[in-house]
Parts: structure tokens; sequence; C-alpha cells
């Protein structure tokens, strides 16, 4: 990745920049390298310009979570972010996993000692509520504003039985002119529930509200939705 000269590029342009924010603004903390545990890091006190990285880890079920052995059968994820990459960089790497899924769906692979092509078409991407949000470029909250991957119901509408009122379904055409206004608007600020475009945007076969199921048991557990407003 840093054998990139473009990404190379900006990550030292954004490293430049959150110092000179913080040498203007040295009251707030604009990254990990400004809090005072930072001070203390043997390897920041003496090397301050130390590019840093951080690790995520979570687990991951693998059968029904319901149950008493919902936490016998899980896989431990462990992930990797060099943290001084800026947005547009992370961006690059969906680029690639989005053109190798094309490529698949596209040119499939002729398996030699078979003599077969297999043919692969995307389905869908699952996942739970916050994570499709996210990853389908809507608002990265499920507590207010119009919360929903699929209609226009406001939060503070959520509880209502299906049967007592109907909510505008978002449409293809309606979405992707949401998005295109929120583009040039070039702000973070939220229409409708949209903040951005999907990273997927160009897959073969993705939408972001056609492609992104919900995840029903996110929605009891969080107290998103009741199973009386759900049809």
């Amino acid at each position: 990745m840093l054998s990139n000269p473009y990404v190379l590029d900006i990550l030292i342009k954004n490293f430049n920049q959150i110092i000179n924010q913080n040498a203007h603004d040295t009251d707030l903390m604009f990254d990990y390298r400004h809090a005072s545990q930072a001070k203390l890091h043997p390897v920041l006190k003496n090397k301050p310009d130390s590019l840093w990285f951080q690790l995520y880890v979570d687990e991951i079920g693998l059968t029904n979570p319901i149950g008493v052995k919902k936490d016998t059968q899980k896989v431990t994820m462990l992930y990797f972010q060099l943290a001084d990459l800026p947005d547009t960089v992370n961006s690059m790497f969906f680029e690639s996993i989005v053109q190798d899924l094309n490529t698949l769906q596209t040119s499939g692979i002729f398996i030699p000692a078979l003599r077969t092509q297999l043919n692969f078409a995307f389905t869908v991407l699952a996942g739970d509520n916050l994570g499709s949000n996210d990853i389908g470029g809507f608002q990265k909250n499920l507590n207010n504003g119009q919360f929903c991957r699929y209609c226009h119901i406001n939060y503070d509408q959520r509880l209502i039985p299906l049967s007592q009122i109907s909510h505008p379904h978002r449409t293809i055409d309606q979405h992707d002119n949401l998005v295109q206004q929120v583009i040039n608007l070039n702000t973070d600020f939220i229409l409708q529930g949209v903040l951005d475009v999907s990273p997927f945007s160009k897959l073969i076969g993705f939408h972001a509200i056609t492609s992104l199921p919900s995840d029903l048991m996110y929605d009891f557990n969080e107290d998103i939705a009741e199973k009386s407003s759900i049809s």
C-alpha cells in the first residue's frame, strides 16, 4: 500500500495537516498523539513523527445468537488500521474490492482440472443495521431522523404499528437523486437519511436500498422496532 506514490503523498499531507491543526489549537485533541497518554508512549515520546496504527478485535458468532450455547461457537477477528490515512484512501480499498468482484461476475473463473467455467453473481451484503447504514451511505445512527434504508419513516414514528400508518418507500431513482444532491452540497449534511454515496455503488447488482437486508434481531434487541410495527 505504501509503495503507491499517491497513497504515500496524501498520507504525508494528512499527517502534516493534523500537526498544523494541533499547533493552532493546542487545547484540542485531534488524534491519539495529542493525548496525555501518547506523551508517555515508549515510541511516540522519542519519535513524535511516527505514523500510528491501531488494532480492533471483535468476535463473530457462528450460530443462532439465542440460547445457552450462543457464546461457544465464535471466531475472533483482529483488524489493523493505519490511522493517519484519510478517508479518501480508505475508499480506495473498496474500489479494488469492487473491481475484483465485478471481474468475478463478468469473467468468472475457469477451473482447468475440471474444464469447467464457474460464473458468479452478487446477491446481498449482510450485516448489522449500523454497519449496513454505514456501507450504504446512510446516516450512521439509528436514534433520530429517517434512519430506515427502505422507507422514509422518522424515528419518532418507529413504534406505531404499520396498520395505523404508512411510510413512502425509497426508490432507486429517488435515492440516486438524493445522493447526487448530497455530493453537490459537499458537506456532512444528512438529506432524508442519506449521507454519502455507497463505496459499493459501482458493484454490479448492488444498490444501497435493495442490497442491504435488515437485521431484525438487531432491531428487536436495540428497541429500534417492536414486533407490532414490522409486517
